[in-house]
């Protein structure tokens, strides 16, 4: 079988219709809506940004969602290690209507159920899940990378206030979130706090909202208000409670000092003040005119510590610096001398009581013109259920030893100190039953035991005599004889004749004696006028021839 040979055909071109060229019209078409689609994707699609997190509980890829005034404005894309692996980063990618929104001081934190002392909140969550919000900054610097907090911040949208920065060495660390009190009022919260373990302080950022603001200025004292107060005073026992939100986590208090409210200006935003631990604390700060004085005591001084007060006839004039005050290397003698200094500060401002500031110099020459009149230092009992002193100014009694070792004691005055106060009261008593011990109580115990028994035995005796029947008519003879007696004394009666027969006897003896008084005068004058005769003449011896 034979292949027909094949002739090539020549082709034949021919012009398409119209109609045919449409079709090309489909892909430009699709070209173009895609291009608009992948514009309007551009112009609708926001920011990528970066949050640094410390973990991402409760953060799910594609599900979490960004918030801005319960607007969803954004979603999370992806979740990753942080390169130092102290958390997580997590990107999301934002709407374009909240581009203008990432501004350097622009605030993200996460919302989920939480109860503190603020209350409930993030209860919505349960439902839906956790969620991140955030506030918008009002920098003009732009920022596509923030931090997370894990609270919500203090200042709300909008919210006008005075943020001020807190720095001291406390021993108790606040949460976010703790309330700041003026007079037991909230005027603020504590935004962030943390310690610094390089010089051991404690930062805090604080935000007082407006127009509690105005009650800060630059002299303004901070000190944590922990919990419940108790204070105990000579005039008992005083109980300070803050509102219920300071008790559960603490709180800061502040106060402005009123003589320098007129004086000092207002604080500045983000100024730093000094954070004390009490109250206390800040009232036992010394004054610009505080004198120092030392005193030495040789009682104990249990119960007497820093911030103990100082009084003079009652009134307040200072407070204890320092309990013990020990020189450089004068605690090596401290069994030597027997006796622990302690530090006073008197303060001029207490004791100006409706009157005028005087100088520094003019109440130390008061005070140095009292110790020259013997104004001395005393220990008291403050508190006697607690056991707290006090030292109390008094003036010395006249014949009382004051201890007075120096004149000066590291740079101070010194004050002379006398016995005082409970403890000298119980050395007193001491003494006292040291010398009752001393006394030979059983021996003269044994001898009235002896004279109780001698005693006994004569009681005994007298029963016996007197149970006699001899005895018991002793009253009734005695009762006759005095009868005899009057019966007697009535014979010799001045109406009776022997009483008058006695009185004219007394009157013959009287006149007797007087007859013989001139008898009796003339021999005591010249004895012998019995024997010579008185007229005749003494007479003459005669010489011998």
């Amino acid at each position: 079988m034979t292949t027909p040979d094949l002739q090539p055909v020549p082709a034949r071109v021919r012009k398409s219709s119209t109609a045919a060229s449409v079709v090309w019209l489909i892909p430009l078409a699709a070209l173009v809506v895609g291009g608009w689609l992948l514009f309007q994707k551009i112009r609708n699609t926001g920011p990528e940004i970066t949050l640094l997190m410390d973990s991402a509980d409760g953060i799910e890829v594609n599900t979490t969602v960004i918030k801005v005034l319960s607007v969803d404005v954004g979603r999370v894309t992806r979740i990753r290690l942080r390169d130092d692996r102290k958390g997580v980063e997590v990107t999301a990618r934002l709407n374009a209507d909240a581009k203008d929104m990432m501004r350097k001081d622009t605030q993200f934190w996460v919302v989920k159920p939480r109860i503190d002392q603020s209350g409930v909140s993030g209860l919505s969550t349960l439902v839906s899940g956790s969620f991140i919000a955030f506030t918008p900054g009002k920098s003009e610097e732009s920022q596509d990378t923030f931090t997370v907090s894990d609270i919500p911040p203090i200042a709300a949208i909008g919210q006008s206030g005075l943020r001020l920065k807190l720095r001291g060495q406390n021993s108790k660390l606040l949460g976010s979130g703790s309330p700041i009190l003026y007079e037991g009022f909230i005027v603020g919260m504590v935004e962030s706090a943390k310690f610094d373990p390089d010089n051991k302080t404690v930062n805090y950022s604080i935000f007082i909202n407006s127009p509690n603001d105005k009650l800060v200025n630059k002299n303004s004292q901070f000190w944590l208000d922990s919990g419940i107060n108790v204070q105990t005073t000579a005039n008992g026992i005083k109980v300070d409670a803050p509102p219920m939100a300071a008790i559960l986590s603490g709180a800061i208090a502040f106060r402005s000092p009123p003589e320098s409210k007129q004086q000092s200006p207002a604080a500045a935003n983000d100024q730093t003040f000094t954070l004390y631990n009490d109250r206390n604390e800040i009232d036992n700060l010394p004054g610009e005119r505080a004198l120092y004085y030392v005193a030495f005591f040789k009682n104990s001084i249990r119960g007497l510590a820093a911030g103990s007060p100082v009084e003079y006839k009652g009134v307040t004039v200072g407070s204890v610096a320092d309990a013990p005050y020990f020189a450089r290397n004068d605690s090596l003698k401290l069994f030597q001398n027997g006796w622990v200094p302690v530090r006073i500060r008197i303060e001029p401002r207490m004791m100006e009581i409706n009157a005028d500031n005087q100088s520094k110099e003019n109440w130390q020459n008061q005070i140095q013109n009292a110790l020259n009149r013997g104004l001395s230092a005393t220990l008291s009992s403050n508190n006697l259920v607690l056991g707290s002193k006090m030292i109390e100014l008094t003036d010395a009694a006249p014949g009382q030893q004051a201890l007075k070792p120096f004149n000066e004691y590291d740079g101070n005055t010194v004050i002379a100190s006398q016995g005082g106060g409970l403890d000298e009261l119980q050395a007193q008593l001491g003494r006292l039953l040291d010398k009752f011990n001393r006394l030979p109580l059983e021996n003269t115990v044994g001898e009235l035991n002896a004279s109780l028994k001698e005693l006994k035995t004569t009681l005994a005796s007298a029963n016996q005599l007197l149970s006699k029947p001899q005895t018991q008519q002793i009253p009734g003879e005695l009762n006759k004889t005095l009868g005899e007696l009057r019966q007697t004394l009535a014979g010799i009666s001045p109406q009776s004749p022997v009483y008058q027969d006695v009185q004219a006897t007394l009157k013959s003896i009287d006149k007797t004696l007087n007859d013989t008084r001139p008898l009796v005068n003339t021999l005591k004058e010249k004895p012998n006028s019995l024997i010579f005769n008185q007229n005749s003449k003494d007479p003459i011896p005669k010489g011998s021839r």
